[in-house]
């Protein structure tokens, strides 16, 4: 049968479904953990679904693995956060959604390098 690596419109059809039961516009984060880097059309999905939401910003993390890079820096484009965690000198990782407190600002993203010494030391802070 089709797979996520041959036919990517199962993984869109699976993500605008989960996304199609928050009726209400509940969803303050959206987390994605996926062993190749989404396509481009996932993330036209959830625009979608933003869009139909009044388009207020819902902060995105994408965790991926199939990619090898020197470190596993996360990188930031608007309100979209990617981390790959299949990287030379990684370390478990340990990711965390953290609620805003105030309830205005959306939601967190927490991650912690359990590796002594940090296997990103180079890393930017976002």
């Amino acid at each position: 049968g089709d797979s996520y690596i041959d036919n990517t419109t199962i993984n869109e059809d699976w993500v605008e479904g989960r996304l199609g039961l928050d009726t209400n516009c509940e969803l303050e984060s959206i987390v994605l953990v996926s062993q190749l880097t989404p396509k481009q059309t996932i993330y036209d999905r959830i625009d979608l679904y933003i869009n139909g939401c009044g388009g207020s910003p819902v902060p995105i993390l994408t965790i991926t693995g199939d990619v090898h890079p020197g470190t596993y820096c996360m990188t930031k484009s608007n309100n979209r956060i990617f981390l790959t965690v299949e990287a030379y000198r990684s370390g478990p990782l340990l990711v965390s959604v953290v609620r805003d407190p105030s309830g205005n600002g959306g939601d967190f993203f927490h991650v912690q390098d359990t590796q002594t010494p940090s296997g990103n030391y180079k890393c930017p802070i976002l």
